[in-house]
């Protein structure tokens, strides 16, 4: 069985990050180690982790400081301190439920499966069914979700969520320079579509649990809560990995036509605003043009950096 290390980014939720720890304590076959990382600056979370560290586990505790805010200073801090030959990501807002390390494992046993994840169970929300899409990336570019939801039999994914998700050590690369000072929402695009694109295999299974309580985020990224700087954000991290890994001279110009003639709720492009507009959804209306602002701004970005080489997927 492959080695797991969890790597738990934490910023002012002490609460929440208790939890969290109590469910990777409770685990049927436990990590190799937790390591929680926190802000220096967050004397809440400091005095919470040096509690947890005098208390015994079956696991190695560590704890690991970062100057920087953003999630990904957190994650990349974490992955240089893992030593497991498995890096798996929970939020300080989830409960992994008790076979949540074992099932992850299971998935490993073949080679060429490069990272695995499942469902994060959110209050007041039910499993669809066995047929809903989880976490594809379509040919004309539209990111299909759903990870909260999925049901049915573990099957490949082209993206799993950030919440629920594990790589191997040796294939896990963070991405540079994602906008946003807090969440910078779409970090496991980058990673997902990049080891997709290496050959290798992503598999959800839904068994592989844990209980998601959405807490509040201390940055402009708020959920439910329409933010003109986040949705620029969201939009350019989005627009930027998925050109960036799957761009090609059908997909580039598919997925350009998709996000801003058609869109979704989160990234709305003309069809979606006009449909807004019609229903009067204002949230979604007033995401339009700060969506648009940055699909733009990481079309840029990507056409500055040059279209990566392309690479064989399974």
């Amino acid at each position: 069985m492959v080695s797991i290390s969890v790597v738990v980014p934490s910023y002012r939720r002490t609460k929440d990050l208790i939890q969290c720890l109590k469910g990777l304590d409770q685990q049927k076959i436990p990590p190799l180690e937790v390591i929680v990382v926190y802000r220096s600056s967050d004397e809440i979370t400091e005095n919470a982790v040096k509690k947890w560290m005098e208390s015994p586990a079956p696991y190695v505790k560590k704890a690991t400081v970062v100057s920087m805010p953003g999630m990904l200073a957190a994650m990349k801090a974490g992955s240089c301190a893992a030593e497991g030959e498995v890096i798996a990501f929970t939020d300080d807002d989830a409960v992994p439920r008790p076979e949540w390390i074992e099932r992850l494992a299971v998935c490993y046993q073949n080679p060429l499966v490069g990272g695995a994840g499942g469902r994060d169970i959110q209050p007041g929300i039910k499993s669809s069914g066995p047929d809903t899409q989880v976490g594809i990336l379509t040919w004309y570019g539209k990111l299909i979700g759903n990870h909260h939801i999925g049901s049915g039999a573990a099957r490949n994914v082209d993206v799993l969520k950030g919440v629920n998700m594990s790589f191997r050590s040796d294939l896990l690369q963070l991405p540079e320079g994602l906008k946003g000072s807090g969440a910078q929402v779409h970090i496991e695009v980058h990673i997902c579509l990049r080891i997709r694109k290496l050959g290798f295999k992503l598999i959800y299974d839904p068994r592989i649990e844990v209980d998601h309580y959405p807490a509040p985020r201390f940055d402009a990224d708020q959920r439910n809560k329409i933010v003109p700087e986040a949705v620029v954000n969201a939009a350019h991290n989005l627009q930027y990995g998925i050109l960036n890994q799957r761009g090609n001279f059908i997909r580039t110009p598919m997925r350009l036509l998709y996000a801003s003639l058609v869109g979704d709720r989160s990234v709305p492009g003309l069809a979606r605003f006009s449909f807004a507009l019609l229903r009067k959804e204002k949230a979604i209306v007033r995401s339009f043009v700060p969506a648009q602002k940055g699909l733009w701004k990481g079309l840029v970005r990507y056409m500055k950096s040059g279209s990566p080489k392309e690479a064989r997927e399974v």
